[in-house]
């Protein structure tokens, strides 16, 4: 039976990407909402509120709200967890440097230990992983043209909200295989003329 991820090498890089996106963006979210936690608490923005008539009652909703949420969704500590699994998929990455990753037995042994680390993960956001993917791609193939080849379409809605919508059941396909709105109407609509005119 061939081992569930067939280039272990390119799967732990593009999660280790995965994650240190996931980081980076969660650790703001963390900063800006202490950021205005601070902001709003402090006797200087009721000063201002007021020369601005500004009821000071929505300073104190504002600053229960952000913290709330600080508090509910706890923005930091799915930072460090997705730090910790990033660190893990570096270290597997420097560990796989000096194997030779064509052999079979090898890539068993990778992938095995690539689904050890998956699970710990939390739900994937899959536009990021696409975008991960891509990166992934990028760095790993020079040649412009068949790196196009293997990178994912994602649409730019998805890329918006890639970091708040998990997008789970939607499949993103190679860039090669994507058609467009246009391109998918065009054809719907010569398909329809074709079977009229028969």
């Amino acid at each position: 039976m061939p081992p569930i991820f067939q280039d272990p090498r390119f799967d732990a890089l593009r999660n280790a990407i995965y994650h240190t996106e996931r980081k980076t963006f969660l650790d703001l979210v963390s900063r800006s909402l202490n950021f205005w936690v601070v902001v709003l608490g402090a006797g200087v923005a009721a000063n201002i509120a007021g020369q601005f008539k500004i009821d000071e009652r929505w300073l104190e909703f504002g600053v229960v709200l952000v913290a709330t949420a600080q508090l509910v969704f706890d923005f930091g500590s799915r930072a460090r967890t997705h730090e910790f699994l990033q660190k893990r998929y570096y270290e597997m990455l420097t560990e796989m440097e000096t194997e030779d990753m064509e052999a079979e037995a090898v890539k068993k042994k990778w992938s095995a230990k690539l689904l050890t680390i998956a699970a710990d993960e939390p739900v994937p956001m899959r536009a990021l992983d696409a975008l991960a993917y891509n990166k992934a791609v990028d760095a790993l193939i020079s040649d412009i043209t068949e790196a196009q080849k293997c990178r994912l379409h994602v649409w730019w809605w998805q890329r918006r909200l890639r970091h708040y919508i998990a997008f789970q059941g939607v499949q993103f396909l190679p860039m090669e295989q994507h058609r467009g709105v246009l391109s998918r109407c065009s054809a719907f609509w010569h398909h329809k003329i074709r079977r009229h005119s028969e």
